[in-house]
């Protein structure tokens, strides 16, 4: 037996305000931090990392061709909780377990501020990658209105960080959109879809190696 769908509010990730608006453009903070989120009514609580304490994290609404600027902070644990692969490249024991960098994908963006995946930094910043250039990120927005998304994206470990929750919306709107009348406020409903598995205590599933002896099994129906 499968855990029974449908049963639960589908959550709708809150809007980001910003920390301020100026002649330069729009600002704002984005912490990661480590949290417990409850994925299903019949699971327990499952620990995981998030933008703003949300999973996904929060969306950032913007106008077409309003300036953005994102200060994103890592303020997670120096272990991770998901098994870190040593032997893959930018993942030796020389290197921090724990570092992030933010992509926002297909957004049109400078190189400095693309999130490149050796770009990653840790707690406080306290480390950083070879191509590490600021701690604030530019998004000048001037493409075409857009749902994107954003995301870890630092090289070794993407995987890890975005199964264990970073990751969220990024909507480009414009005059243009709202012309042609398309549904908006509580009828626009963003669909974010992930694929997770979870052990018996509720914990995200995610083997150390390729071959599993004892893999999750389907959760009963309680009656």
């Amino acid at each position: 037996m499968r855990l029974r769908p449908f049963i639960d509010p589908l959550p709708i990730p809150k809007v980001l305000q910003p920390k301020e608006r100026t002649k330069d453009g729009t600002y704002y903070e984005v912490k990661m931090v480590q949290f417990y989120h409850q994925f299903h009514s019949h699971l327990k609580p499952t620990l995981v990392w998030g933008y703003e304490g949300q999973v996904p994290g929060p969306t950032i609404e913007v106008e077409q061709g309003e300036t953005c600027h994102v200060k994103w902070i890592n303020n997670l644990p120096e272990r991770h909780f998901l098994p870190v692969d040593r032997t893959l490249h930018s993942s030796g024991h020389d290197m921090p377990e724990v570092r992030t960098v933010v992509h926002l994908h297909g957004a049109e963006v400078e190189p400095d501020s693309d999130g490149h995946p050796d770009a990653w930094f840790t707690n406080n910043f306290k480390k950083c990658g070879p191509r590490f250039a600021k701690k604030i990120y530019t998004y000048p927005n001037k493409q075409r209105p857009a749902m994107l998304w954003y995301h870890d994206h630092a090289l070794g470990i993407t995987r890890l960080n975005v199964y264990a929750g970073l990751a969220g919306l990024y909507i480009i709107r414009s005059e243009e959109e709202r012309a042609l009348n398309l549904p908006s406020g509580i009828y626009e409903i963003p669909l974010v879809i992930q694929d997770k598995s979870f052990n018996d205590d509720g914990s995200l599933f995610y083997p150390s190696t390729a071959e599993v002896e004892n893999p999750p099994q389907d959760f009963p129906i309680p009656q």
